[in-house]
């Protein structure tokens, strides 16, 4: 039975990579190990992203922080990447070695890419140098491919399920790009807030624009914090937006769920 994105994704969020006795989580701390037993509804039920928002007092103000996180399940099953029979015949083989030309991949495997006349196109990628606002780290390469329709591109892909960043990843996967996507489109860290103002009349219209005001603040991530007015956000609309999300000096950490942007 051919598996789905869906179903390929889930299996990889829940591959072994493995434990070592020094792991700060435990015995049982790595990614993969808090996923067993999760099905694929519950990787839908799951915020496409979240915030976690801090409010603490520094240098005599009171500032906010607001980190963001984008769900890698909603983000690879979005739409930007596909499974086409080249890929699922590639995920069907076993890999008993990473001996191959790209990470995670076996001889078997980079002998079965050069046959089928795959090529990288430029440097292997890894999340974690930049930072990403992800669950979880993803490491990858870029490969074109001469197709019916002209230059299709495709990615082997590999989620972190480990502890030490610089092991515990899964065996790759393949998967064609969307024709209409990017790169950028499997690993867009977008995504957006809201939380409700219950002080504001969002029903008196304004006698100059005959407009009622809106009962939510809002922010969204795009490399930076936009507000509401789509400005750079400042300390002040941090601060605003933490504290209407109940976040404040007094309280631990305030985790909140939004939407990830994956429309391309």
């Amino acid at each position: 039975m051919e598996m789905t994105l869906e179903q390929t994704i889930a299996a990889m969020l829940t591959e072994n990579t493995g434990t070592h006795m020094l792991d700060s989580g435990g015995a049982a701390g790595r990614a993969w190990q808090r996923n067993i037993g999760k099905t694929i509804d519950d990787f839908r039920a799951a915020p496409s992203a979240t915030a976690e928002i801090y409010v603490r007092e520094w240098k005599g103000e009171t500032v906010a922080e607001v980190l963001p996180c984008v769900d890698v399940f909603h983000l690879l099953t979005g739409g930007a990447i596909e499974l086409d029979e080249l890929c699922r015949e590639f995920n069907a083989m076993p890999v008993d070695d990473w001996e191959g030309e790209f990470r995670g991949v076996s001889m078997a495997g980079s002998e079965w890419l050069d046959l089928h006349g795959f090529a990288a196109n430029g440097e292997t990628f890894n999340t974690y140098n930049w930072a990403a606002n992800h669950s979880t780290v993803m490491q990858g390469s870029e490969l074109t491919l001469d197709g019916e329709y002209g230059e299709e591109t495709y990615l082997l892909l590999q989620i972190h399920g480990g502890a030490d960043v610089r092991g515990g990843y899964t065996d790759a996967r393949l998967f064609k790009l969307d024709d209409h996507a990017e790169v950028y489109n499997v690993l867009t860290e977008d995504c957006g807030f809201s939380a409700d103002l219950p002080d504001v009349d969002t029903n008196t219209k304004d006698m100059f624009t005959g407009q009622t005001r809106d009962g939510f603040i809002s922010l969204s991530w795009n490399g930076e914090w936009i507000n509401s007015e789509g400005s750079a956000a400042n300390d002040d609309d941090l601060l605003a937006f933490a504290t209407a999300c109940g976040a404040s000096v007094d309280t631990s950490t305030v985790r909140i769920a939004g939407n990830a942007y994956l429309d391309f």
